[in-house]
């Protein structure tokens, strides 16, 4: 071999394997480095808006890509720059057959070790700050029309119909009994799918420090894009405050027509029948939609209480509590509830005193900006409850509770009051009809503090202080529900 072939040989070897190899190695050591990791942090901040860092960013043929201790943070701008959510590792299995294609697609997303601990008030704030950079959104087109969203608003429907609708569009989600192969759409041959691992999920209030719901032990196998198949999601244990847990919940995913949905699964926790649909479709904005619904039923309350008995009996309930909107626009998101009851018993763990209601009903629609309490009312033959208000997400608050009672009622529930605490006054008048007397107790939200009217001369008192003192707690096992 002469010397000029030997070159030529030298060369190709050097831009077929070395310099390839030095490339690959000299990426993955500058995206190691703070100032590769601060280019792919502000690459993402400049997408969601969210402060961002990681410890590292590698790439390999084999093995995909792998972002290490990746954190985002709450924005400057919102106040402290606390911790949203981490994760240990996300790993990313690119699709070269689909990169070639024009679509950035993967085979398999890990996610190990998500860490969310965030409270109510930041999530509020989240979802309403304004979008610094709208036309950045991953929203290619407009959004589809308020219908073509998973779920319709039950509040819209005729009262008769409410308890009875089929919680899902079965034009945009599949039903097990059509058939997971019938599709609108071309199937896909590409495949993907998401891998959740070690999981927890806390959400907490800042304002009411012992309420918090976690999630913890979360696992997931998620399938995404091709023929319709199913998949799982698994929570090992769910704890609201530290004393109520529920151990060992799993719901199946299905995949198919271009949404990822759960079909009207039943599940029982903390002594109740649910029965939950949700779906998420793959088009402009992602719309998405949950419903979770109590079927008729007779409410155990045991599991709650275990060391005492419950001060709470429902002999019939029903409720539907539904949430939509698009993923990628937080301010389009709107929900309702709707709750019904029969034969409530409430006792007074003290005395053995009880509370009667016939029928009642509890409505609710929320939006970004706040809630609303439609209508709630608990009527029986010696006492009657009702009530409206709101809460906005700006803070701001506002209800009326009438309370009608018979007159030796009104004289009963007037002493336990005062018995709590000499600064409390539940003082009843008389009401049209010469055989009942009413008080309207009024709550609201005075320099970030639910008050309510309970004092002395109908003075302001701290609301949910006041009510631990009415109800005893502090002699009682009750949980620490706000």
């Amino acid at each position: 071999m002469n010397l000029l072939n030997k070159r030529v040989l030298g060369l190709r070897l050097w831009s077929w394997g070395i310099a390839p190899l030095l490339a690959w190695a000299g990426m993955n050591l500058f995206f190691s480095t703070a100032l590769g990791t601060r280019i792919v942090s502000n690459k993402i901040e400049q997408k969601t808006g969210l402060p961002c860092q990681l410890e590292s960013v590698t790439w390999s043929p084999w093995r995909g890509v792998a972002i290490n201790k990746f954190q985002v943070f709450v924005p400057a701008k919102l106040g402290p720059q606390n911790l949203l959510f981490s994760v240990d590792e996300i790993r990313i299995d690119l699709s070269w057959i689909s990169l070639l294609k024009g679509k950035r697609r993967w085979e398999r997303l890990e996610v190990n070790q998500l860490d969310v601990n965030v409270a109510v008030e930041t999530l509020r704030e989240l979802v309403v700050r304004p979008m610094d950079n709208p036309s950045k959104l991953a929203v290619v087109e407009r959004p589809a029309d308020q219908d073509e969203l998973p779920y319709s608003d039950p509040e819209s429907q005729p009262a008769d119909q409410k308890t009875d609708e089929t919680p899902l569009d079965q034009s945009d989600v599949p039903a097990k009994g059509r058939g997971l192969s019938v599709t609108s759409i071309p199937v896909e041959n590409f495949e993907g799918e998401i891998i959740v691992s070690n999981a927890k999920v806390r959400i907490f209030s800042e304002r009411v420090p012992d309420f918090s719901v976690t999630l913890d032990q979360i696992e997931g196998e998620i399938p995404l894009w091709g023929s319709a198949r199913e998949g799982e999601i698994s929570c090992g244990e769910i704890r609201i405050t530290e004393e109520i847990s529920e151990v060992g919940l799993r719901i199946p995913v299905v995949w198919g027509d271009r949404s990822l949905a759960v079909i009207e699964h039943s599940l029982r926790a903390f002594g109740l029948d649910f029965e939950l649909s949700a779906a998420v479709k793959l088009a402009a904005g992602f719309p998405v939609g949950l419903q979770v619904s109590l079927p008729d039923q007779q409410v155990d309350l045991s599991p709650v209480f275990p060391e005492q008995e419950s001060p709470l009996s429902v002999s019939n309930l029903n409720s539907k509590n539904r949430l939509q909107g698009y993923l990628l626009i937080p301010s389009t998101f709107k929900g309702s509830s709707v709750t019904r009851f029969k034969n409530v018993v409430i006792k007074d763990p003290r005395d053995a005193g009880e509370i009667k209601f016939n029928r009642g009903t509890a409505s609710f629609v929320a939006t970004t900006a706040g809630v609303v309490a439609k209508d709630v009312r608990a009527i029986g033959e010696e006492d009657a409850v009702l009530m409206n208000g709101f809460a906005t997400a700006a803070g701001e608050a506002a209800a009326t509770l009438r309370v009608v009672s018979s007159p030796e009622r009104a004289q009963s529930h007037a002493k336990r009051v005062r018995m709590a605490s000499g600064n409390l006054l539940l003082d009843f008048q008389p009401l049209i009809t010469p055989d009942r007397a009413f008080r309207d107790i009024r709550i609201e939200a005075r320099d970030g503090t639910l008050m309510m009217n309970l004092g002395e001369d109908r003075s302001w008192v701290p609301f949910f202080d006041t009510a631990e003192e009415i109800l005893g707690r502090q002699n009682t096992n009750l949980p620490k529900l706000p």
